[in-house]
């Protein structure tokens, strides 16, 4: 099995104009504690693709 870029027309991995983007802001540490992220109101903003699909900031 080798690894595929699931966004082979943009940039990853970096915080740009023009990039795409997956990311998960929750209201505390889910390094310290995994259990974060199973109360979904720690979850404050979630994105796919680039396109937000929850939004609580």
């Amino acid at each position: 099995m080798t690894y595929q870029n699931p966004y082979p027309e943009g940039k990853i991995g970096v915080l740009e104009k023009g990039a795409f983007a997956d990311l998960c802001i929750v209201e505390d540490n889910p390094v310290e504690d995994l259990d974060v992220l199973a109360d979904r109101n720690n979850i404050k903003l979630i994105m796919k693709d680039g396109k937000i699909y929850k939004n609580i900031l």
